[in-house]
């Protein structure tokens, strides 16, 4: 399970604000791709110096275009409707604290795989999107990515959930907070959230 969550990350990790008037959601993740994990391969001495580095290339280049409240709300479930105003606020920085140890995670375990695009598909309206991609691993199969963006106004896409191989980080989070929810409680679960080592 943490390693299918640490692949996830990476999936995630590998996209950050493009200014364009009008960009396309593969370029989104295409042009940032290239940069962070050019940026990842460049500083590899900085990686085992300790977390500093890794904890503020996801704050800087991932966060401002991942939707956290939205995958929070999406990570929750059902629970979301069911709690105050101060626990969502709770939750949801509980949560962007484990994304960001996730993200940073995985960045590890890059080492500089070619990662190739295939076909967007769009839902009818044009504001949701699927970036496909392929991660190709010496040796084996190239592992599929996909990435699901939507767009909130013109000229901006954000990021709030993606897969590998079928499964999907929101909806792993999901099955491991409902467990956790009804073995603890909601506010220990946020309680552990909050006390997620950086």
């Amino acid at each position: 399970m943490f390693r299918l969550i640490s692949v996830l990350g990476l999936v995630m990790a590998l996209v950050l604000p493009v200014q364009a008037q009008e960009p396309h959601p593969q370029s989104v993740v295409k042009s940032v791709s290239d940069v962070v994990l050019a940026e990842i391969l460049a500083n590899k001495d900085k990686l085992d110096q300790g977390p500093e580095f890794l904890l503020q290339l996801v704050e800087t280049r991932m966060l401002p275009i991942i939707d956290q409240e939205r995958m929070s709300q999406l990570a929750l479930g059902k629970y979301w409707k069911d709690i105050n105003d101060k626990q969502r606020a709770d939750f949801s920085e509980g949560f962007k604290r484990l994304l960001i140890k996730t993200y940073a995670g995985a960045f590890k375990a890059y080492t500089g795989q070619d990662v190739t695009y295939g076909e967007t598909r769009f839902n009818k309206s044009g504001d949701k999107a699927i970036v496909s991609s392929d991660i190709h691993v010496a040796g084996g199969s190239p592992v599929n990515l996909q990435y699901r963006l939507y767009q909130p106004k013109p000229g901006q896409w954000l990021v709030y959930d993606a897969t590998i191989a079928g499964l999907g980080l929101i909806r792993t989070y999901r099955a491991q907070f409902n467990d956790q929810i009804q073995r603890d409680g909601i506010d220990k679960t946020i309680a552990q959230l909050q006390s997620v080592q950086l």
